[in-house]
């Protein structure tokens, strides 16, 4: 089982899917973390270097930047962060990748805690304005 965490400093979680520099993927095999790696973000608009603004609209093809992440991160089984837009997270979910929001901190920890069934999930993290 593979687990994706966002990352802008390959340590923490970091919110806003579609900003965030990258995403550390973790191996799992029998409930342990046997592998690390990084993978950067060259998938979405943002990390693509198409910044639309926020204005009035959000100015982005929605279908196509959340394919193209969710292509990336296919072969994981749940994606954790810490804040994120909700059409990206229904996306997510239509994919068979389970979105996971949480306020943990350190990326490490939460995947740990995420395995141990203790790992505390928030709604308060999804974007509703978009």
């Amino acid at each position: 089982m593979k687990i994706a965490v966002a990352s802008d400093d390959r340590k923490n979680v970091s919110g806003h899917i579609g900003r965030v520099n990258g995403f550390l993927i973790y191996d799992v095999e029998d409930g342990k973390i046997v592998e690390r790696n990084y993978l950067e973000n060259t998938f979405t608009n943002h990390g693509r270097g198409h910044d639309h603004g926020h204005g009035g609209g959000h100015g982005h093809n929605h279908g196509n930047g959340h394919s193209r992440l969710i292509e990336a991160l296919s072969d994981c089984s749940t994606l954790i962060f810490s804040s994120g837009g909700w059409r990206l997270i229904d996306d997510m979910r239509a994919a068979g990748i389970k979105p996971f929001l949480t306020s943990e901190s350190v990326a490490e920890t939460a995947v740990e805690k995420f395995l141990a069934g203790t790992l505390e999930e928030s709604e308060d993290g999804e974007c509703h304005s978009h």
